[in-house]
């Protein structure tokens, strides 16, 4: 088992593996479609065949089957310890089983993690990909859909980055942010900037000009897009808003020839109902955890 740092050489041979996973881990396969090599490693067997794939900078992420082997994890397990030993590493975030396994291999290293969130993957149903994909498409413009008199949905730029900031904010400190650590508001505008240029971002603006409900894509793979960042401000809650901006999302993807996926926390049966009501099912477990 080795580890070989992603390039144009092997890029073709990591997308091909990458494809049979792909839903489980668009954020990996984003990176590798922008070519985004830095920190990304190709592990590979013997026969120098790809077994999985990491991306390791201070969020590990990663796409490893062979976690799920039960022959194979032990020494999977020790030969990825000696690999990850001198890592800087903040966060794991990816499928549960590898996501648990990582987690285990750091906590015997003395690297406890902080806090970890257990949620659900859901993937659009295929009868529901299907006759979205059969539908007309909507008219796309800056401003897509009236919600009510002088509401809109705003289909996003960089310039609507000062009037996100309240939403984004928010957003980070209840859904993101660890309990033992504080919401910075330069990393907040820096992933807003980030998400701004290289995601899809639409936001219900209120008649006041106030964003109060936003989504976007977390990233956008090459027959996946990842949703996420699904949040109303609490006083705007209960209204529907955030179904009505998911289901837009929904449409964007499909008509982009990707199918959605999201994740949603394991205990919020209110949001996973909200996302079975639109054609979503549980695919398998995710997790995110902060060191």
């Amino acid at each position: 088992m080795n580890f070989l740092q992603v390039d144009e050489s092997n890029r073709a041979a990591v997308f091909r593996f990458l494809s049979r996973h792909e839903h489980t881990c668009v954020q990996l396969v984003e990176r590798v479609r922008l070519r985004k090599f830095d920190g990304i490693f190709a592990i590979l067997d013997n026969a120098r065949t790809v077994t999985g794939v990491l991306s390791v900078r201070h969020t590990v992420l990663h796409c490893l089957p062979d976690a799920r082997d039960k022959k194979k994890q032990a020494a999977f397990k020790i030969r990825l310890a000696e690999f990850l030993c001198d890592k800087k590493i903040s966060c794991v975030n990816g499928e549960a089983v590898s996501s648990s396994l990582i987690i285990d291999m750091l906590s015997e290293q003395n690297k406890t993690p902080l806090q970890v969130n257990e949620y659900q993957l859901m993937t659009l149903r295929s009868t529901v990909l299907k006759n979205t994909q059969n539908a007309s498409p909507s008219k796309q413009s800056r401003f897509m859909h009236s919600v009510l008199p002088n509401w809109h949905v705003v289909c996003c730029c960089e310039n609507d980055a000062d009037a996100l900031m309240p939403l984004q904010a928010a957003y980070e400190t209840e859904e993101v942010t660890p309990a033992c650590r504080e919401t910075n508001a330069a990393v907040v505008r820096k992933n807003l900037e980030r998400l701004l240029q290289t995601e899809y971002v639409i936001a219900l603006q209120n008649a006041c000009g106030e964003f109060v409900a936003k989504a976007h894509t977390n990233a956008i793979g090459v027959n996946y897009a990842q949703i996420g960042g699904v949040y109303t401000m609490p006083h705007y809650r209960d209204r529907h808003y955030a179904s009505l901006l998911v289901e837009i999302m929904v449409q964007h993807i499909v008509q982009s020839k990707r199918r959605p996926v999201l994740y949603v926390r394991t205990a919020n049966e209110q949001a996973k109902k909200i996302y079975a009501s639109l054609g979503f099912a549980k695919s398998l477990g995710y997790t995110i955890a902060y060191f």
